[in-house]
């Protein structure tokens, strides 16, 4: 068991910032031996009830003790459970879950592999995940040191390039309301059409319809779809996957390569990308572009998972010159995390676009940061609906970039099916495939061209929300004059090769 500790605190070596965390008296984290069954963790008098979940192939959970019950007296009193944290609440107000016995480490480019797990061994942390990053570690906090001294500690190392706990997401999916009695697509193109027995107001839509007559996308242009997986059979999606060959596509840790989808999120979220233009079903925004499904565990998933694919987009755009990369990332994290942060820059560094939904709460995010939506790196978009209006549920705020449809959206979901959701979990794979398209129509052009074009081409929204001004970005994409100015600009720049 690690050590009980009263300073929880550790430098965020990536950013230069001190990190300070207050327990949580009601939510545990608990460890227990793999396979361990939910009942045998939530056992009375200690452990009054499951709280967020458990991943029992991983071995945690997070409970709640029963009143009076501190962490350490839940490890002790109930068998299974190897160690105990509180869950811990940090300096914005967000609740996180730390593994109690592990955490993470980055060494900085150019440490060997050997250096770097010589380090390790003589600090007595164990290597329990060589995570797909190079560098990156999932390690033992060493017997008879605390989480935060050991993270303390590894920051203090030269060669350590950010060190932090191991950090549980418990259902980050982003809430989707589960109506499924519309029948209709408007985002697209909104003629005023009545949707769930309310009609809309015509021309509040991409106008995809029109930039579809100039360019439909490319198939050098790559939709990294990072979220549950997808359909791979389905007949809006099966033609645009792109060809997997060996490599694992699974950073859920299952147990195979595939990332088959079951959750049906990330197939909705891929076909409103890039669905596949055949007369079927539906049509995504980008439709002859490709699509790279990476599943994630977006219910009890460890975020250095999420840090992984990101990375790995990354490094299939350093390895494929000749293609472009989008990632979209319907999802969120509870509170900033070195290891996505980091990951997130990678992947700009290496000439990727990623956008993020900014999120369901219905809340400002300057006051009630929502990550990773509110770092500058990636396009935060927000929801609106077949008026124009800020959805309900969207966040908002000035790290908000643009908004796109996120009310009644028709898609693919699992089995041969189509279903409608609501969130900006379904705006943001519409600027995902806005980029591509932009991408397609003018390769030449830069992540940072793509993104500006992007923002700069979209259709005012202030007028229509009042309550929120500059709080909704750019305002609506717009994918007709995205294309158009894409097109204008790529007259100007030398197109790089891209696949036939």
């Amino acid at each position: 068991m690690t050590r009980a500790e009263s300073e929880h605190w550790y430098l965020d070596k990536s950013s230069g910032r001190r990190l300070s965390f207050t327990p949580k008296p009601d939510e545990v984290v608990v460890t227990f031996p793999p396979g361990t069954g939910v009942a045998e963790v939530v056992a009375p008098p200690a452990v009054a009830s499951l709280s967020q979940g458990a991943n029992t192939r991983q071995g945690y959970a997070v409970i709640h003790p029963a009143r009076g019950q501190s962490a350490d007296e839940v490890a002790a009193a109930v068998h299974p459970v190897s160690n105990a944290l509180p869950a811990m609440v940090d300096g914005d107000g967000l609740v996180r879950y730390f593994l109690p016995d592990e955490f993470t480490v980055q060494f900085r480019p150019g440490v060997p592999p050997a250096r770097a797990e010589q380090i390790l061994a003589h600090e007595g942390a164990r290597i329990l995940v060589r995570q797909r990053t190079p560098g990156y570690y999932t390690a033992s906090v060493p017997d008879g040191r605390g989480l935060f001294a050991t993270i303390r500690r590894f920051a203090d190392l030269p060669e350590v390039s950010f060190a932090e706990p191991s950090e549980a997401g418990f259902n980050n999916l982003l809430y989707v309301p589960d109506d499924t009695n519309f029948n209709r697509l408007w985002g697209m193109r909104n003629t005023g059409q009545t949707v769930n027995g309310t009609t809309g107001t015509a021309g509040i839509d991409i106008d995809a319809v029109l930039a579809w007559d100039r360019h439909r996308g490319d198939p050098s242009v790559i939709l990294a779809i990072l979220d549950t997986g997808a359909d791979l059979d389905h007949p809006d999606l099966a033609a645009n996957i792109l060809p997997r060959g060996s490599e694992d596509w699974d950073f859920a840790d299952g147990p195979d390569k595939v990332p088959d989808d079951t959750a049906g999120h990330g197939s909705h979220v891929a076909g409103t990308a890039a669905g596949v233009d055949n007369a079927v079903g539906i049509i995504g925004v980008a439709p002859n572009c490709r699509i790279m499904p990476l599943r994630l565990d977006l219910t009890t998933g460890v975020n250095q998972n999420r840090a992984d694919a990101i990375n790995y987009v990354a490094a299939q755009a350093d390895a494929h010159p000749e293609r472009r990369y989008v990632i979209n990332c319907s999802w969120k994290t509870n509170g900033d995390h070195a290891g996505v942060r980091n990951a997130i820059v990678n992947a700009v560094d290496h000439n990727v676009v990623v956008c993020f939904a900014a999120g369901n709460s219905n809340a400002n995010t300057d006051v009630t940061p929502e990550f990773p939506g509110v770092y500058p790196q990636v396009i935060a978009v927000a929801a609106v609906d077949q008026f124009g209006r800020k959805a309900s549920f969207s966040n908002f705020g000035g790290n908000v970039d643009v908004n796109a449809p996120g009310v009644n959206v028709f898609s693919s979901v699992p089995n041969d099916t189509y279903a409608f959701f609501d969130g900006t979990s379904m705006a943001s794979p519409h600027v995902a495939g806005l980029a591509a398209l932009v991408w397609s129509a003018s390769p030449g052009l830069s992540n940072t061209q793509v993104r500006e074009v992007v923002e700069d081409s979209c259709a005012d929204s202030a007028a229509l929300n009042p309550g929120f001004p500059g709080q909704l970005g750019r305002g609506r994409i717009n994918a007709d004059s995205a294309v158009a100015r894409a097109q204008f600009i790529g007259a100007y720049v030398p197109a790089l090769p891209v696949l036939s």
